[in-house]
């Protein structure tokens, strides 16, 4: 299971809020149904670990996120994954360590994705990342979330959006 926050700004501070993978699954609702190139072909259910950079979705419904609605991009969605990371370290370093991991490298990345920085941008991040259950299975991975301020739903990409 993924853990979910939402974002919060402050005055020229980068704070993010978080979801995180919960690793207590039994039942895995699989992938999402994708073309050859990888692309989201209908809306469908898939595990939160099989998000994928470039994928769309539905703002999950819980911050203990196992499961999520990954969207066509070209179809209404909230959230957008614009950059994955792997943390390299062995032992969980505690979830303190792994939100401000996921806020330097998502922070990093936004103004290269939007073309803005992000505190002069009305968009809002969030990221996908691991627990200490999910650690214990192999999860490393940081998801990087991009949706428009107050959870307004957006069509297409926010590449380059520079709002």
């Amino acid at each position: 299971m993924l853990h979910l926050s939402k974002t919060l700004r402050a005055a020229a501070v980068l704070t993010m809020a978080s979801l995180a993978l919960a690793g207590c699954s039994l039942i895995s609702s699989g992938d999402a149904k994708r073309d050859e190139s990888g692309k989201a072909t209908e809306s469908s259910k898939a595990d939160a670990f099989k998000v994928k950079l470039g994928d769309c979705i539905a703002n999950p419904d819980t911050q203990e996120v196992v499961d999520v609605t990954i969207i066509p991009c070209d179809q209404s969605h909230d959230l957008e994954a614009y950059a994955v990371t792997k943390m390299d370290t062995s032992a969980f370093p505690g979830d303190t360590e792994v939100g401000t991991k996921a806020e330097e490298f998502c922070g990093a990345q936004f103004a290269t994705f939007v073309g803005v920085p992000f505190e002069e941008s009305a968009l809002d991040v969030t990221f996908l990342h691991p627990t200490s259950d999910s650690w214990k299975t192999g999860d490393r991975e940081i998801v990087c979330l991009i949706g428009a301020a107050a959870g307004a739903a957006t069509t297409g990409t926010l590449k380059g959006a520079a709002q």
